[in-house]
């Protein structure tokens, strides 16, 4: 199921019943290829999933489709990975200085689609670091491009607090379906055919959308009801 999470209401768009043999990054594919065939009416900007879509080729299939991936990180080593200088990286993508601690984001820079990494000592021109790898002011800086690892260099850093805000969003799903499976009895169905629990699950979805509109213009609606009701009394 995709689901909107920029609703308050949670309201699903798009469900693609799958195989249970297909693995949910696969599934993922599928249901975003058709969606994006169905749907031409807007522009997904940024999609959020759970770490069975952490692959290196779901990432470059959304960034071939330019939307900005917030995924969860399933960490495959504990070992941090090594580069040209004495800068290593974390499996976090993070970017670890010479004194072995974290470096913090600073920026990103949309011309050279690379994001700015900065001492984490460093505070304006002050530098607390007892033994300073750089002798700038500013303090040492570092460059990580999205194009080099796509799945560790995201355009919104995984530490960053902005990544931990919007990936908050992706429980929006789960109540949808709760909403779905619970609420609406979608599995009390006692059909086999596919297309039986198609209908089924659109009916739902409908209802969801139903819901939405009716809780979005109650207030208009009440004193609407309360309007015609008081020309109905007078009338009399």
């Amino acid at each position: 199921m995709l689901s909107t999470s920029v609703s308050r209401y949670d309201l699903s768009l798009y469900p693609r019943l799958q195989p249970a043999s297909r693995h949910d990054s696969v599934s993922l594919v599928v249901s975003a290829i058709e969606f994006s065939q169905r749907d031409t009416l807007g522009t997904v900007g940024k999609i959020l999933l759970d770490a069975a879509h952490d692959a290196e080729p779901i990432y470059e299939l959304l960034d071939h489709y330019r939307i900005e991936p917030f995924i969860d990180l399933n960490v495959r080593t504990k070992k941090n990975f090594s580069t040209e200088s004495d800068i290593q990286i974390s499996p976090e993508g993070v970017p670890i200085c010479p004194a072995k601690l974290k470096m913090k984001p600073n920026g990103y820079d949309k011309s050279q689609n690379r994001q700015k990494w900065r001492c984490p000592l460093a505070c304006g021109t002050k530098n607390t670091c007892k033994s300073p790898c750089s002798t700038a002011k500013y303090g040492r800086t570092f460059h990580t491009f999205g194009k080099d690892n796509l799945r560790l260099f995201t355009k919104t850093p995984r530490t960053s607090e902005k990544w931990k805000i919007v990936y908050k969003r992706r429980t929006s799903v789960e109540r949808s379906n709760k909403r779905e499976k619970v609420d609406y009895h979608l599995e009390s169905g006692r059909h086999r055919p596919t297309k039986m629990w198609y209908i089924r699950t659109y009916a739902i979805m409908m209802c969801q959308h139903i819901d939405a509109w009716y809780a979005h213009q109650k207030d208009a609606l009440s004193f609407l009801n309360g309007h015609i009701l008081s020309s109905i009394a007078k009338s009399f």
